[in-house]
């Protein structure tokens, strides 16, 4: 039988490794668990989510665009509006634009960008809507 244990990890293509890396440690509270000359592989000890990053030996150009084919955004799971509201706070300190914690028809969320300007969503699941995909 075919099986799936979740997302192993995400990769992202950056053009700075050093303002990657202080993004998803510093702001975001990973820890570099792997790092090698154009990679490093970040993990949130909490949630066991893992980000790499690569620069692709210098070659990177542009920044992100959700309006292309390929990734969208990078949602991450947080437990309560209240934690959301602990984030716009953090992020006010780090100097990271984000908008307002807005409540949409799954749930509340927080959104913001990393370098880059990759997509990145701070999210709760609404528990009804959670009921309904099984997952609450």
């Amino acid at each position: 039988m075919r099986s799936l244990d979740g997302v192993s990890h995400v990769s992202l293509t950056v053009s700075d490794m050093d303002r990657a890396r202080w993004f998803w440690t510093t702001v975001m509270g990973f820890d570099v668990g792997i790092e090698v000359p154009g990679a490093c592989v970040c993990i949130h000890r909490g949630s066991h989510t893992v980000i790499g990053f690569r620069d692709h030996a210098g070659t990177v150009t542009g920044s992100f665009d959700e309006t292309r084919v390929g990734l969208d955004h990078i949602a991450l799971s947080v437990p309560s509006v209240a934690a959301l509201e602990q984030w716009t706070a953090w992020l006010d300190q780090h100097g990271v634009e984000h908008s307002d914690v807005e409540r949409s028809d799954l749930g509340h969320h927080l959104n913001l960008r990393a370098p880059d300007a990759i997509a990145v969503e701070l999210f709760v699941l609404d528990s009804q809507v959670a009921a309904s995909l099984g997952v609450g």
